[in-house]
């Protein structure tokens, strides 16, 4: 089982990596309305370095879909 989780912050929100404790790396993101937390342990934050970050999934801006899927 795989789950792929992207953030990106929308204009004038933003994003942050931080390390609250040894062993553990936390996603910030969001503003002043909403902030989403993501925690994981660090072994999994190095390895989601090494991956291929130009990968992107464009999506229609007219109904929120990837522009890849059918209905």
């Amino acid at each position: 089982m795989s789950i792929h989780v992207v953030i990106q912050p929308a204009a004038g929100y933003g994003a942050e990596v931080v390390s609250p404790s040894p062993g553990i790396r936390q996603l910030i993101a969001g503003g002043e309305d909403a902030t989403f937390v993501i925690q994981v342990p660090v072994e999994f934050g190095d390895w989601c370095e090494t991956q291929n970050r130009s990968r992107s999934f464009p999506f229609d801006s007219a109904d929120g879909h990837r522009s890849n899927e059918t209905e």
